[in-house]
C-alpha cells in the first residue's frame, strides 16, 4: 500500500472524515485529499501530525524508512514485523499442519550474519550472540505475531513461485493475498496500549481526541 492508501485506511478505521482529519492534524483538507489519492506525498512533519491525529505511530504509515518511536504495543509490533521481514530477526520453531508455528516451540534470534559481529557478556562470562535465544513474554503478542507470520510466510512462498506467471487470475489472487497481509500488519500496529505497564495498563490517546 502507498502512504496515501494507509492514511485512508487508518482514517476510515476510526470513522472520521477527511475534513475531521484535516482539523485534528492542522493540515489543509485539500492536502489531505491529495495525500490519500497519491497526488501529493506528505513530508515527515506532516506524517507525524497525521499519525498523531489517527492514533498510530508514523512508522505505521511510512514503514521503517521513518524514525521509530517505541511507545505503544502497536509501535513494538511494527518494529518486530520489520525486523522479521528484513531477516534481521529470525523466527525458529516447529510448524503445525496449518503452517503456523507452535507457540511452545518458538524462539527469536538475531540473524547469524549479523550476530557474528556481536558478543554478549555478564560480569562472569561472555557469550557468542549466535547462542542467545529470545522469547516473547506476552502470549497475546506472540499469538498475534505468529498469525501474521503464517500469512507472510504463505505470501512469500506464493510470490516466489508465481510472481512471474502471465496468468491474470493468479496475479489477482497474489495481489489479494498481499493486501490481506498488509491489512493484518496495519491492524497489529493500531494498538495504543503503552509498553510501560508498571503503573497498570494505560492507552495513548491523541491530544485532540475529545475535541
Amino acid at each position: 500500500m502507498t502512504i496515501g492508501e494507509k492514511i485512508k485506511y487508518f482514517r476510515t478505521r476510526i470513522g472520521i472524515t477527511q475534513s475531521k482529519l484535516a482539523e485534528l492534524s492542522g493540515i489543509h483538507p485539500v492536502s489531505i485529499r491529495k495525500y490519500e489519492t497519491n497526488k501529493m506525498i506528505p513530508q515527515a512533519q506532516q506524517i507525524d501530525r497525521i499519525a498523531e491525529a489517527l492514533g498510530v505511530s508514523s512508522f505505521a504509515i511510512t514503514g521503517f524508512e521513518n524514525n521509530i518511536r517505541l511507545e505503544t504495543i502497536g509501535d513494538f509490533m511494527g518494529l518486530l514485523i520489520m525486523l522479521i521481514k528484513t531477516k534481521i530477526v529470525v523466527v525458529e520453531g516447529e510448524r503445525d499442519r496449518d503452517n503456523i508455528y507452535k507457540a511452545d516451540t518458538v524462539s527469536f534470534k538475531v540473524n547469524p550474519l549479523i550476530s557474528q559481529f556481536f558478543n554478549a557478556n555478564t560480569s562472569e562470562k561472555e557469550f557468542n550472540a549466535n547462542d542467545i535465544m529470545y522469547y516473547l513474554k506476552r502470549n497475546n503478542i506472540l499469538d498475534d505475531i505468529l498469525n501474521w507470520e503464517k500469512i507472510n510466510y504463505g505470501y512469500e512462498k506464493c510470490a516466489a513461485k508465481y510472481s512471474d506467471t502471465p496468468d491474470k487470475s493468479t496475479q489477482t489472487a497474489l495481489e489479494q493475498l498481499k493486501n490481506d497481509k498488509e491489512a493484518i500488519e496495519m491492524e497489529l500496529q493500531r494498538s495504543s496500549i503503552l509498553l510501560d505497564t508498571k503503573g497498570g495498563i494505560s492507552v495513548k490517546i491523541p491530544h485532540d481526541y475529545f475535541n
